[in-house]
């Protein structure tokens, strides 16, 4: 029988963090301990979210390292190991250190799938330990995050959309074990991670604050009526926390994924016309006059970031002067996305990317921070891809180009709106590009629509498996093959 075999660590002996922000830990407990109190269980959730920021997970390789290789997005001007993925070469995934890049990936993943796991086999027994509203929203983001990683393991590791068969493709993961594990085949895999985001969804409903509550409200921490305790930061600062509304997004992304765009454009509404108790709407689209106050990434639009605290250097490192993440002349190659009629007036060509004084374009500003009062936040999910959902899965041209056009007005954009299913199609794609550089998307939207061409590979790409489908790490086809 075709198995694998995963070594879960139970990441999530996290405990007694001053505050749950910091970066690391500062001490831990025996897993007997950990989950005797309430704080407990805070704190281990605490330890996913930390692993979410590691360099193999969402603070390098999954956001604006190695995935943004995959999509052509960064240069590589001499042949060296990265060039196995990038444009001097085709996606090399048997290349040995691309192998150790894509098994760190799959690794992370589920490391923090054990970390939350390890909550979610305790926390239904321990009812008697929490506050009111306290163990739902713990389960809630625990589900929710579970759900969020094998999602990327999906999109990462699984088959092109409309192209699985019933043979097994991944082990969804439900517990904490070192035994060998089955594949699940595509509909059980995906038909769990539904059923997790259903629960999210029913226990985060109930008593996340984002629900009722404007992000300034949640951020500071108010007292509004017993709802939101002051000093509790499990009900503050929901933006960096898998909250309700990202449990949503989560959805919308994930039935995008399965095709279904009847739902996937019903779950990007629901996101977009949240609005607190007073009648506003919980998240906006950033402007030109956040991008002017450098807040580049629009954290208005943050449904679901990492609060990451040291985000200045590790982006002046990567993407300043002498950073590694570089496009050797934005000028010419952000010219076959960003027309020079557009130039001047959209806010991301005109605000994320500064000519240089030999009057070209190298870096990229977005994740460069102003020195007061930054914004320490690296998103993992934007409103803008909701309102591209809404925008993609609209059954008529007409109202897909009613979607897109706020879309299109906050981001400068000069509206001329979708002319067929292929410009459409073609549009979608170059906005993934523009909108989410750096993020971790691009690769994803070429994936997802099979696009026979990915824009700046060196050699002419048809779209296949041998292009989209990430190989498993060596030792897990081994024992998958046993």
């Amino acid at each position: 029988m075709k198995r694998i075999n995963i070594i879960l660590l139970l990441a999530g002996l996290l405990a007694a963090c001053s505050d749950w922000l910091d970066v690391r830990p500062q001490t831990e407990k025996i897993k007997e301990e950990l989950f005797d109190t309430q704080k407990g269980f805070e704190d281990a959730l605490v330890g996913a979210y930390i692993r979410l920021k590691g360099d193999n997970a969402y603070g390098n390789a999954l956001s604006w390292g190695t995935i943004e290789y995959m999509a052509q997005h960064w240069d590589v001007t001499t042949a060296n190991s990265i060039s196995a993925l990038s444009n001097l070469k085709r996606y090399e995934y048997a290349n040995a250190y691309v192998e150790v890049w894509m098994s760190g990936m799959y690794q992370e993943l589920y490391r923090v799938i054990a970390d939350v796991n390890s909550i979610l086999e305790r926390i239904d027994d321990r009812r008697d330990i929490f506050d009111q509203g306290v163990r739902e929203m713990i389960k809630g983001e625990a589900l929710a995050l579970r759900a969020f990683c094998h999602l990327d393991v999906l999109r990462l590791f699984g088959p092109i959309p409309g192209t699985a068969s019933d043979e097994p493709v991944l082990p969804y993961v439900k517990t904490v074990s070192n035994v060998i594990r089955e594949h699940s085949s595509y509909q059980q895999f995906t038909r769990a991670l539904l059923d997790d985001l259903d629960e999210a969804e029913s226990l985060l409903g109930e008593v996340d604050p984002i629900r009722a509550y404007s992000i300034t409200e949640l951020n500071s921490s108010v007292d509004n009526g017993g709802v939101i305790s002051t000093g509790n930061d499990f009900q503050a600062y929901r933006q960096v926390r898998m909250n309700y509304l990202a449990a949503l997004a989560i959805r919308a992304r994930f039935h995008l994924w399965m095709q279904d765009k009847a739902e996937a454009g019903r779950y990007a509404q629901m996101v977009i016309e949240a609005a607190d108790r007073n009648g506003n709407s919980i998240f906006r689209l950033g402007t030109q006059g956040d991008m002017t106050l450098e807040d580049f990434t629009a954290s208005t639009e943050h449904i679901f970031a990492l609060a990451i605290h040291d985000l200045a250097a590790r982006a002046e490192s990567r993407f300043g002067q002498q950073g590694s993440y570089i496009k050797q002349d934005f000028d010419y190659y952000l010219g076959q996305l960003f027309p020079a009629a557009e130039r001047t007036v959209d806010i991301r060509f005109a605000l994320w990317i500064p000519k240089q004084t030999d009057n070209t374009y190298k870096i990229l500003k977005k994740f460069i921070q102003r020195d007061s009062r930054p914004i320490l936040q690296l998103p993992l999910v934007r409103l803008s891809e909701m309102y591209l959902i809404r925008a993609e899965c609209a059954a008529t041209i007409e109202e897909a180009n009613a979607a897109y056009a706020p879309f299109a007005i906050a981001k400068g954009i000069p509206f001329s709106g979708f002319s067929s299913e292929q410009d459409r199609e073609s549009k979608i794609i170059r906005e993934y590009n523009r909108e989410f550089y750096a993020e971790g998307q691009g690769f994803f939207t070429y994936k997802r629509l099979n696009a026979a061409s990915i824009l700046w590979a060196a050699y002419p790409i048809v779209g296949s498996p041998a292009v989209y489908v990430a190989p498993l790490p060596t030792r897990e086809i081994e024992y998958h093959n046993k």
